[in-house]
């Protein structure tokens, strides 16, 4: 079962037609209509929006085809494949300016300072119909 097909199971699942399912989602019905059609593969945004709006549905069954369609018991767990949380730093030691054997002092981390001024040259923006407009 390919992505157009685990799409399409999440649309019958839920009871909605494609433009209803559009609309919950948070694209245009054309968008999903070309996916349906097999014109176009979902892209990561599509898949990102359906996890996001279903949080029901696995990750791992809808962008991989693996496990059930549906997460256990119907849990909605603390990250997915999506919802990455960055990770702290950790503080910098400075082992080597210890006072005493197996002490360890906290660093402070480095200051940036600008090596240049630079000036913006162009901006590209980039329309999701597939044009742009370079500034």
């Amino acid at each position: 079962m390919n992505e157009r097909q685990r799409l399409e199971q999440v649309i019958q699942s839920e009871g909605l037609t494609a433009k209803q399912f559009a609309q919950e989602v948070g694209i245009q019905a054309g968008t999903i209509s070309n996916i349906l059609n097999g014109r176009n593969n979902p892209s990561l945004d599509v898949l990102q929006r359906v996890l996001n709006r279903f949080r029901t549905i696995s990750s791992d069954w809808l962008v991989l085809g693996v496990g059930s369609m549906y997460r256990a018991n119907g849990a909605q767990p603390e990250t997915t494949l999506f919802d990455v949380k960055p990770l702290e730093p950790e503080p910098l030691l400075n082992i080597s300016q210890s006072d005493q054997p197996g002490e360890q002092k906290k660093q402070e981390p480095p200051i940036a300072t600008p090596v240049e001024s630079k000036k913006v040259d162009k901006i590209l923006i980039f329309y999701t119909d597939g044009t742009f407009e370079e500034r």
